[in-house]
């Protein structure tokens, strides 16, 4: 799959022209003969070879993608990243030599190669754009870009390795089975490499906000609770190796070597983590923004430029957020009159219809999961209308699953979120739901989440992107928050002009509701970060605005405070995508087909939107 541009195919017009003059070139004498197409750009060797440089050292992003050399026991699923401070500037410096090294790479007559350079080149720069300061974590193959605080109550190494082991990490072979033990014994080394990290972050001067670490402190304390064979990793091993269909009595030695890693290996790494982090408590600072951190406005203007993919200033999102909320909520008030509902704030009456009963669903086991086949009967039916979105070439045939968050990591997980499959095809896309606070999930809010984290959203966009197997890994393990996230917004929109709440005006209102968070996210980001905005403020200002569970708003807001610039990505991304699309639809006039603006968004991959914007002309 994948666009025909540049691979040396003949068009259809120039086919009928090569018939039609057949006879003509017949009568006159031979000519010179046409020059040779240029053969493409020898880029996919050099670009595999910096990728496979760059996954030796980060070899949980390569679990996560499922590249070769993470499946069947590989060596990048034996172990997990090294965090240590000498592992951290190994980490850049190969970052940095990879930026030298694809400055060597020249391109000329390709176009698709071409792109394909460029957008390697946005990912390095992406990478390394605040790398000379030196506390946090860079993730050049992540939405969240370069975090400052390498634990925290949403990501870190104690959520994040784990994570990967129950949710990426195959173990469907005897060699797949005995890497992943492998990885867990080596716990003990690779949370001491964090340790020394967190104590060489605050010697630098990088002291987390208190709450941030209150919630890392929480989250690893789970990580120790419980009998060990209820504990999520084992778990996760017991039903990864049954489904694989291994031999029952590899599966219970490997359940018995694994048990024992555990207690004697990992849950002591892990309650030496969690001394560290109580023991910085007291040390956290009061102060939610990056601002507080040294250099911290240098940072966020570099997660901005990174995560945002803007040239606008903080102050500039800003006022666009505040206009946008502004719009959205003039909506959101006249579809709320035409119900009846008059009375309070926007954010106070959509508070009131989550809460109202005959939209929740029951807070049981029995009603979590008649919330998950709900979903799933959303998935099924946007599946159905994949010829009013794609061409049939790049209609997705990758299977989307929708799970539960984990109960050991609800707590600080977002309230969706989505898993892309392996690079092979054989893990499918994951569209997590977290079902912590049945009170947030009121099912009006429900259909806009399923556009956004599956179809046509995160998973179409993933699953078209797996099937442009001809393209370098460098490009195909690639990640443009604004471009990813800006589609899955862009689709939730998709979604009403394409009629699926024309019977569905409560889901309207949910769908508007969330447009209206992504909003309030371009103020709050840039409240928190760049305008020194408190907590409690952003708090407030999100609850009001948005008539969201409290719960969920404080999560986010923590959220925003783990993950700077992050959360800008999404209105960002969709309002240039609109932009685009106008300009192709000015352009086309009635020859335009939103299928073929699509495919040119989609069917290269990620990239920056500048580069989107190239394609589209």
């Amino acid at each position: 799959m994948g666009s025909m541009a540049g691979t040396g195919g003949s068009t259809r017009r120039e086919a009928v022209a090569a018939i039609g003059g057949a006879g003509l070139a017949a009568l006159l004498p031979p000519g010179p003969a046409p020059a040779a197409a240029p053969p493409p750009c020898p880029i996919r060797t050099p670009l595999d070879a910096i990728a496979n440089r760059l996954l030796a050292l980060t070899p949980e992003a390569g679990v996560y993608a499922g590249v070769p050399a993470a499946l069947d026991g590989g060596p990048l699923a034996r172990r997990m990243d090294d965090y240590s401070p000498e592992g951290e500037a190994m980490w850049r410096a190969a970052l940095l030599g990879a930026r030298a090294d694809l400055t060597r790479i020249a391109c000329a007559g390709d176009a698709n190669a071409a792109l394909d350079l460029a957008t390697a080149g946005a990912v390095i720069d992406n990478a390394v754009r605040a790398a000379d300061i030196p506390y946090g974590r860079i993730n050049a193959f992540n939405f969240s870009g370069h975090v400052p605080y390498l634990v925290t109550q949403i990501s870190g190494p104690m959520i994040d390795t784990p994570g990967t082991m129950q949710g990426q990490q195959s173990v469907s072979s005897p060699a797949a089975v005995d890497a992943w033990i492998a990885k867990l014994d080596g716990f003990p080394a690779g949370f001491a490499g964090v340790e020394a990290k967190l104590a060489a972050d605050e010697a630098a001067g990088c002291r987390p906000p208190r709450v941030l670490l209150e919630g890392a402190r929480e989250v690893i304390a789970a990580f120790l609770a419980g009998p060990a064979e209820r504990h999520p990793l084992l778990l996760a091993l017991r039903e990864g190796m049954q489904a694989a269909g291994l031999d029952a009595r590899l599966r219970d030695k490997a359940l018995e070597r694994a048990t024992v890693s555990l207690q004697q290996r990992a849950r002591p790494a892990y309650a030496a983590l969690l001394g560290r982090v109580t023991a910085m408590v007291p040390r956290g600072r009061a102060e939610a923004g990056l601002w507080a951190q040294p250099r911290g406005d240098e940072f966020y203007a570099a997660n901005v430029r990174s995560l945002g993919d803007t040239a606008l200033g903080p102050a500039q999102i800003h006022r666009i957020g505040l206009a946008e909320v502004q719009r959205i909520t003039a909506r959101m008030e006249r579809l709320l009159r035409l119900r009846g509902l008059s009375r309070g704030s926007v954010g106070a009456r959509m508070d009131a219809l989550a809460h109202d009963p005959r939209h929740l669903f029951a807070d049981s086991d029995e009603g979590r999961e008649e919330l998950l086949d709900y979903l799933r009967g959303l998935v099924a039916k946007m599946e159905a209308r994949y010829p009013e979105i794609l061409p049939p070439a790049l209609i997705p045939r990758q299977r989307l699953q929708v799970r539960r968050v984990p109960v050991a990591t609800e707590a600080g997980a977002p309230g969706g979120y989505y898993d892309g499959p392996s690079l092979d095809g054989t893990r499918p896309g994951t569209y997590w739901i977290n079902l912590r606070d049945m009170a947030a999930v009121a099912r009006f809010r429900l259909p806009t989440l399923s556009y956004h984290e599956g179809v046509p959203g995160h998973h179409t966009q993933n699953a078209v992107a797996l099937g442009l197997g001809e393209q370098p890994l460098l490009i195909r393990i690639a990640s443009f928050n604004a471009y990813q996230e800006g589609w899955a917004l862009y689709c939730e929109r998709l979604a009403a002009e394409m009629g699926c709440y024309r019977t569905d005006p409560l889901g309207n209102l949910g769908r508007l509701q969330d447009e209206l968070f992504r909003a309030v996210r371009l103020v709050v980001d840039t409240g928190l970060h760049f305008h020194r905005w408190s907590e409690a403020r952003a708090v407030a200002y999100m609850r009001d605005a948005t008539g969201v569970a409290e719960s969920r708003v404080i999560a986010e807001v923590r959220r925003y405070m783990a993950w700077p610039g992050q959360a800008l990505g999404y209105k960002l991304g969709q309002l240039r995508l609109l932009e685009l699309r106008g300009r192709m639809m000015a352009r086309r006039k009635r020859r335009f087909r939103r299928q073929d603006f699509h495919a040119l968004v989609l069917s290269r991959g990620p990239m920056p939107l500048d580069l989107v914007a190239r394609r589209i002309g």
